[in-house]
C-alpha cells in the first residue's frame, strides 16, 4: 500500500513538472521560420546527381530531376556534362559541380 502511494505521488509530481507544451524536435528553433532564411540561401542550387541513359541525361538539383531546358528557381539548365551542369541565371552562366568522392579508386593495374 505504501509503495503504491509513493509511486502515485512520484507520478503526479512528474506530470506537474512537465511543460504544458511539448516542443517538436523537427521544427526550426524558436524565432526562426522556414521563410526566414536569407534570399541567397533560398536561391542556392545543390547538384546532387547526374543520371545518364541512352541518348538522354538528367540532373538532380535540390531534389528535382531536371533535363536540359528545364528551370529550377531562377535558373535554366543549359547543358549536362559528366561531372557538372551548366546553368543560366539572370543572363550569367554558372557551373554546378558534383562534390568529389570521399573514396577514390586506384587506377594502377597489378
Amino acid at each position: 500500500m505504501f509503495r503504491t502511494a509513493v509511486k502515485l505521488i512520484c507520478l503526479a509530481s512528474l506530470f506537474a513538472a512537465a511543460p504544458v507544451v511539448a516542443l517538436d524536435p523537427t521544427q526550426p528553433p524558436a524565432g526562426r521560420a522556414a521563410g526566414d532564411a536569407p534570399a541567397d540561401a533560398a536561391a542556392s542550387l545543390h547538384l546532387q546527381a547526374i543520371l545518364r541513359g541512352p541518348g538522354r541525361a538528367s540532373a538532380v538539383i535540390n531534389g528535382n530531376s531536371l533535363q536540359v531546358g528545364d528551370r529550377v528557381g531562377d535558373a535554366r539548365i543549359l547543358a549536362i556534362h559528366r561531372h557538372a551542369v551548366l546553368i543560366d541565371r539572370q543572363g550569367q552562366q554558372q557551373e554546378l559541380h558534383l562534390s568529389a568522392p570521399i573514396i577514390q579508386t586506384s587506377r594502377t593495374q597489378p
